[in-house]
């Protein structure tokens, strides 16, 4: 994982300021840092030279290997309190990315159920492959028996109310 340092013109980059960006992303996202290519951080100054509330502003930048760039940013009143607050935001933002990343395609469109795991870990442990695979049978006649429940005016119309939306004048 690569982390570079930039700022505008009013923030001076020094080597103490680098050092402490990188130990607080070093911190915060090591992690991730198997899954990441690069970091940027840019820091700034909101409103130039003045001195307010929200002056600073760090924004940063991740970059997955093979994924879209993820960012977020924070504004505060010292720089190392910007760069706190925006890589809380990009560590979550990084787990729910990850998380939603983490299955694949295959296992995301056909559910496992509890009695293939379980007669999966039977396999594997040696017990008898018969008895698992009636059990298995048994458990698919008992799920197509089960009636489906329908509300006494029917399946709900959808397209009807929508269409009705759409068609109002604005």
């Amino acid at each position: 994982m690569k982390i570079q340092v930039n700022s505008d013109k009013t923030i001076d980059v020094n080597a103490d300021l680098t050092r402490f960006v990188e130990g607080e992303v070093n911190r915060a996202l090591a992690r991730f840092a198997a899954r990441l290519t690069r970091v940027e951080v840019h820091l700034s100054d909101v409103d130039n030279k003045k001195t307010g509330r929200t002056d600073k502003r760090c924004l940063i930048e991740t970059r997955p290997a093979g994924n879209r760039p993820l960012s977020a940013s924070a504004t505060a009143t010292k720089t190392e309190s910007a760069v706190g607050e925006a890589l809380g935001k990009m560590q979550r933002s990084l787990t729910t990315f990850f998380g939603r990343k983490g299955r694949s395609a295959a296992e995301v469109s056909t559910p496992v159920s509890k009695a293939e795991k379980a007669v999966a870990s039977k396999t594997i442990l040696g017990v008898n492959e018969n008895a698992a695979v009636k059990k298995k049978t048994a458990v698919k006649r008992t799920a197509v028996e089960k009636p489906k429940k329908l509300s006494p005016r029917g399946p709900k119309k959808k397209g009807i109310h929508q269409g009705r939306r759409k068609s109002w004048p604005r």
